[in-house]
């Protein structure tokens, strides 16, 4: 196979966004555009950017893509860098984009959950009841999206966990949905997956 003209990296912070973004990706049309490779990294909790995306993008990309322009993404809940009183965030953004950079990556990009990836499934209750197999209740209790998707997988007899795509329910999501929603969220992602 020859080699891509470019290659877009996605770094996420647990399965259930390595999922959701691998979904995304097919619906923008990733598979289909023959000049792209595309990776989907999950780290495993967001405190590991800081070492770990640099090192992936060192060892794992760099050394088979070595002449080709790099694309990266990372995504990520912003709930923990909106914590009161804390003192130091749990990333240094600049500090990533600095070791990025370093490796002669310039195209570096965020994509912030506004408080957690659990917001966005929850665009999609409708799916997400059906495929728990309950009625779409008036109310979803909770304070956050985590504690909502919670409180719905409870009334399914189901345990939701952070990070884990529990029962596959992801492949359930309207992704195409959640994008048109959130389009300008995802715009940067979607012109460098379609870019001619």
């Amino acid at each position: 196979m020859m080699n891509p003209e470019k290659v877009i990296v996605i770094f996420t912070e647990g399965e259930t966004d390595e999922v959701f973004y691998k979904k995304l990706c097919d619906d923008l049309g990733a598979r289909q555009n023959t000049k792209l490779k595309l990776y989907i990294k999950n780290l495993k909790g967001v405190g590991r950017y800081e070492n770990k995306a640099p090192a992936k993008l060192k060892h794992e990309i760099l050394t088979k893509y070595p002449n080709i322009k790099i694309v990266v993404f990372c995504s990520y809940d912003t709930d923990v860098f909106s914590v009161p009183f804390q003192q130091k965030p749990p990333v240094d953004w600049l500090k990533i984009e600095q070791k990025v950079r370093y490796l002669g990556i310039d195209d570096i990009y965020h994509i912030k959950a506004d408080k957690m990836i659990e917001d966005w499934f929850l665009l999609d209750t409708e799916n997400i009841c059906k495929f728990l197999n309950i009625s779409l209740p008036k109310k979803v209790q909770g304070k956050n999206g985590f504690e909502k998707l919670k409180f719905l997988f409870k009334k399914g007899n189901k345990i939701y966990q952070k990070g884990y795509n529990v029962n596959n329910f992801v492949e359930q999501i309207d992704v195409h949905g959640i994008y048109e929603r959130l389009k300008s969220t995802f715009k940067k992602l979607n012109e460098e997956i379609n870019k001619k």
